[in-house]
């Protein structure tokens, strides 16, 4: 390579990266399937439990093994009355009736089984390419779909991210505290197309393994019975014919991946699916009516929606009451704090929009007050940001009560 493409194809690599189009690398091998071992296409995709047999990387976590389809082309081609489907072929197989979401594979697995002795859980595991970093995001996603001849559907579905493989004899359900669920754990009961499953997760420097199925006992699930029976999809005629659903909660996978992220806005699941993005946390006092001008103003705070700098009309009139305590009290002078949560601190690092959100909160406040008649060399701002928390605990609530603006009396 000469000199002027050396330098040309800097610059390129240079306007990828200032885009911001340069995408993560997705830790998660054979993310959809697709990768089978030599000759296997070849084979009838007749059986059950071939992951084990076919797939590269891809493997069972526990003795039941999980499955794996494939597109032969044949599955929807009439045969007198009924289609030439196999109990692995797709888009119509034993299961229901699915296209992969990505190129010509997909997995599935059985998440829940009622009375019937002989269907057990079944689990997908893969090492990923790499260890999960410490203290690193990641945005950890992958489809779903509920098979058509499945009896039921189950919450609870989900992804485990570990330190160790999972190898096990036993044909029990995996009693595992699941990394990655659908934002509220609903029943997982879509069968018409894919649906995502995703969410951010924190590396601790030692996951390595990925396991996806459904985790708990029986009895920590939500169950609910389909009731419709399937009909056959118009491209696909006489899939369904012959074929009993089973008593069974059985689910299609496909388009898995693990990849690293700066702020939930850059995972499918981000802010606007996580969070109530329209919260405020609402504060009261418990001052006693005795209490001094300098109690009431340091008791008083602002609090914000997310990524919002402007308050709310509760909050303009908390700013309202400190501009009269100032104004009764003429030789008190004011640090104003501006604060936020977590994650509008990562969005400022990907969005200079964001950047110092608190500050710029703070900023607000005092141009108000100044517009209520206060001096500007009585109020100094100061940009706390994520470093001094109200509250360290994990929910909408804690976080909204971080979004504030605060007041300390000189």
């Amino acid at each position: 390579m000469n000199l002027k493409s050396s330098a040309l194809l800097g610059l390129a690599l240079m306007a990828i990266v200032s885009t911001g189009t340069l995408q993560a690398q997705n830790l998660v091998p054979n993310a959809s399937f697709e990768q089978i071992i030599e000759e296997a296409k070849a084979k009838d995709f007749k059986l059950e439990g071939m992951i084990t047999t076919h797939s590269l990387e891809w493997q069972g976590a526990t003795a039941i093994a999980p499955d794996l389809y494939y597109t032969t082309g044949e599955a929807c081609e009439e045969k007198g009355t009924t289609t030439k489907s196999t109990k692995a072929s797709a888009p119509c197989n034993f299961r229901g009736y699915q296209t992969p979401s990505d190129g010509e594979f997909y997995a599935g697995f059985r998440a829940y089984a009622k009375s019937n002795p002989k269907l057990k859980r079944s689990y997908l595991q893969v090492q990923l390419t790499e260890k999960l970093e410490k203290d690193q995001m990641y945005c950890v996603s992958f489809d779903v779909s509920l098979g058509e001849l499945s009896r039921y559907a189950v919450n609870n579905v989900g992804a485990v991210l570990s330190d160790r493989k999972i190898s096990t004899e036993k044909d029990y359900p995996l009693d595992m505290e699941p990394s990655v669920l659908h934002k509220s754990n609903k029943l997982m009961q879509y069968s018409e197309g894919w649906e995502t499953i995703c969410g951010t997760f924190y590396g601790s420097g030692e996951e390595e393994f990925i396991i996806i199925g459904c985790f708990g006992a029986d009895v920590d699930l939500e169950v609910e019975k389909v009731s419709s029976r399937p009909v056959d999809p118009s491209d696909c005629k006489g899939c369904f014919s012959g074929k009993v659903p089973q008593s069974e909660a059985y689910y299609f996978v496909d388009n898995v991946s693990v990849t690293a992220i700066t702020a939930n806005s850059q995972c499918k699941c981000g802010a606007a699916d996580e969070r109530d993005m329209d919260l405020v946390f609402g504060s009261s006092s418990n001052l006693p009516d005795d209490a001094t001008p300098k109690q009431r103003v340091e008791d008083a705070a602002v609090y914000y929606a997310f990524l919002k700098r402007m308050p709310t009309a509760a909050g303009k009139a908390t700013i309202s009451e400190v501009a009269n305590l100032l104004k009764a009290n003429a030789g008190m002078r004011l640090d104003i704090f501006g604060h936020c949560d977590d994650d509008e601190f990562n969005e400022g690092k990907i969005n200079v929009r964001y950047k110092n959100v608190g500050e710029k909160r703070a900023e607000q406040v005092k141009r108000l007050l100044e517009a209520e008649g206060i001096a500007a060399d009585r109020l100094m701002v100061s940009g706390r940001e994520n470093t001094d928390p109200a509250s360290t605990r994990d929910s909408e609530i804690a976080r909204a009560q971080n979004r504030r603006v605060t007041f300390v009396v000189k």
